[in-house]
């Protein structure tokens, strides 16, 4: 429905309708929200920071799990991926500070470590206290940094081709050394090239909707690059992946050209309660690339995470009950 919905008003576009194309970009996107069940809600937090974030329509009783973006991106990366989970989970899907419609200021520290405290004042506010994070690339580095500065609250952690050890492909590289990165789109146009990186199977959309986008982008070049200054340098965690609790899974892309296989092996050797799933003819964005499949790994694995976090809570009830029983016997 929503594809013959875009071949019509890229007709319209194409025939002279001007003004459609933001109008259909923005109803396109609230459709997909839609069909995954996902509202748009805003909220401040105590740190400062405003929110824009999505929430699933139906939360009651359900497991919480937080998905985190990558650099450049917001929550409408997560879409596709939420539709095939639909009220399985509650979802909590921010934009991050200095993306989408979260806030945006040149002042802020966009370090990965405040991100992730920022995260955890956000589940503050929405008064959750434990969940399951995922994070996509920069998303990745801040969801394991979550995980270390509140391991209590953490029931298992997704990278899904995270940043965090940030092994880059030699040919980012190359273009990096050159002073170019893709990944910030300067131009509207700018985001054909963002998507060409990002995607070796990128979901079908009008060439109106990739400009309208880039629209946005463009328009945040500045705070892009600070918030790309704040990072460089940051993600590296790869000497305390051994710190980690949480199971993990990792997802990847095998057709990844910003952050190489080579990155699988190293947080899988490192993070001692680990498995990888790796999507061939998938590069650097499997949610969005690979949604079901994705989501499907990831089920499996918050439902496995969520058994071992029950075993656990009832094998330290049995303890805190046998030791409470001794120090009553030893006081008689």
């Amino acid at each position: 429905m929503l594809r013959i919905v875009f071949f019509t008003l890229s007709f319209m576009l194409l025939a002279g309708c001007d003004g459609l194309s933001q109008w259909a970009y923005n109803a396109g996107l609230s459709a997909e929200k839609s069909r995954a069940g996902l509202v748009d809600k805003q909220v401040d937090t105590a740190d400062g920071i405003h929110w824009a974030y999505l929430d699933s329509e139906t939360t009651n009783d359900l497991p919480a799990v937080m998905l985190v973006h990558g650099f450049g991106a917001d929550s409408s990366n997560w879409v596709r991926m939420v539709n095939e989970l639909e009220g399985e989970y509650r979802f909590i899907v921010p934009d991050l500070p200095g993306h989408g419609d979260s806030t945006r200021d040149l002042s802020l520290d966009y370090s990965i470590e405040a991100q992730a405290q920022r995260l955890l004042a956000l589940a503050d506010a929405l008064n959750i206290d434990q969940f399951h994070i995922a994070g996509s690339s920069m998303g990745g580095a801040i969801s394991i940094a979550v995980s270390l500065q509140a391991p209590q609250r953490v029931l298992s952690l997704g990278l899904l081709n995270a940043a965090g050890v940030t092994l880059i492909t030699p040919e980012f590289a190359t273009l990096i050394e050159q002073g170019s990165n893709p990944l910030i789109p300067q131009t509207p146009d700018d985001m054909f090239t963002t998507m060409d990186w990002a995607m070796a199977d990128a979901p079908w959309m009008p060439d109106f909707f990739v400009t309208e986008m880039g629209k946005l982008k463009a328009a945040n070049y500045d705070v892009a690059v600070k918030v790309h200054d704040d990072i460089n340098g940051q993600m590296q965690y790869a000497e305390r992946l051994g710190e980690i609790r949480a199971p993990t899974l990792i997802v990847w892309g095998e057709l990844d050209r910003l952050l190489g296989l080579d990155n699988v092996e190293v947080f899988d050797q490192q993070i001692r309660n680990s498995r990888a799933v790796i999507l061939k003819n998938i590069g650097h964005l499997p949610m969005a690339e690979a949604p079901a499949k994705t989501a499907d790994a990831l089920r499996r694995f918050w439902q496995e995470a969520h058994t071992q976090a029950q075993h656990t809570a009832k094998q330290l009830e049995q303890m805190a009950t046998s030791e409470a029983l001794a120090t009553d016997q030893g006081t008689n």
